[in-house]
């Protein structure tokens, strides 16, 4: 196991870095911060240029902790939040914390009745932006300004290709990963080998993805894109059509563990779920059509 992996996951490692994650939220990403750095003038970015996808569901009054590093960021050409039919009051939360900003268009937010869950929410992000390229951000995570940098000297970026941070801190080391894409027979390998069960970058969708791609790709899995282990089946689909996984070395984002996210409240099914993509990389089958059922 890769060196950072070990001391993260170690006791002293965890210790520490549960007391920053607290220190970080509490007097780092913070309301006033977003607001601070929504009044800057923003440089026109060199790099790559892409949008931020923010599903949203009955986060309103935090809406703020995905914004943190976006709205001042170069790379950053506009944030879309899409609301999953969240509560009156947590969506009314949402929209007077982003009009407050004062950011006009650069900041997007639609609003939709049905709560169709995670993955389709994604999906409409992806569909709504405007730019070829999108980084999907969990409404509970934040985007290092460090990851944001990465991603934004891309040179000549692969549609084919996900990518994706090191580390989903403090939790989550994907260190170990770093360096070789990840297609979908180095995935069975690593499956039968035990890497890709212990570290959990398979069920990681914090990502950049090309617009076209991924609309194809999500937009072609019918009725089990609202699937309860919705990444992990969508990370096996891509994979399973050609695409890869590349773990960008020194990237990262601030990975919450929300006691309401969509994992938690599907627990038991998203385990059964997981169990089942992993057999069948173990097997070096691909997803084929049909394969699973809605949960």
């Amino acid at each position: 196991m890769n060196w950072k992996s070990n001391l993260i996951r170690s006791r002293a490692g965890r210790f520490f870095l549960e007391r920053v994650a607290k220190f970080y939220d509490q007097f780092i990403c913070t309301a006033g911060a977003v607001r601070r750095q929504a009044r800057k003038s923003r440089k026109t970015g060199t790099g790559l240029r892409f949008s931020v996808g923010i599903p949203h569901y009955n986060r309103g009054a935090l809406i703020y902790r995905p914004l943190f590093h976006l709205l001042d960021h170069p790379a950053v050409e506009e944030v879309v939040i899409v609301d999953d039919g969240s509560r009156e009051e947590e969506f009314l939360e949402l929209k007077e914390f982003v009009d407050s900003l004062g950011c006009g268009e650069r900041i997007k937010v639609f609003r939709r009745e049905e709560n169709r869950g995670a993955l389709l929410t994604k999906l409409e992000c992806v569909e709504r932006c405007s730019t070829d390229w999108v980084l999907v951000l969990d409404s509970d995570n934040t985007a290092f300004r460090r990851y944001l940098d990465i991603l934004g000297g891309i040179a000549n970026p692969d549609s084919q290709a996900f990518y994706c941070a090191s580390w989903a801190w403090p939790w989550f080391s994907f260190h170990e990963f770093e360096g070789p894409r990840m297609d979908f027979d180095t995935a069975c390998e690593w499956t039968r080998s035990g890497a890709l069960k212990r570290v959990y970058i398979f069920n990681d969708g914090n990502y950049l993805v090309n617009r076209k791609a991924y609309i194809e790709a999500v937009g072609s899995m019918g009725r089990i894109a609202s699937d309860v282990a919705d990444v992990m089946v969508v990370n096996y689909q891509w994979l399973s059509s050609g695409g890869c996984l590349e773990v960008l070395p020194g990237g990262s984002y601030f990975h919450r563990v929300d006691a309401s996210s969509f994992w938690n409240r599907t627990a038991d099914e998203s385990k059964r779920r997981v169990i089942e993509v992993y057999s069948q990389l173990e097997a070096g089958r691909r997803m084929v059509s049909g394969m699973f059922g809605k949960s």
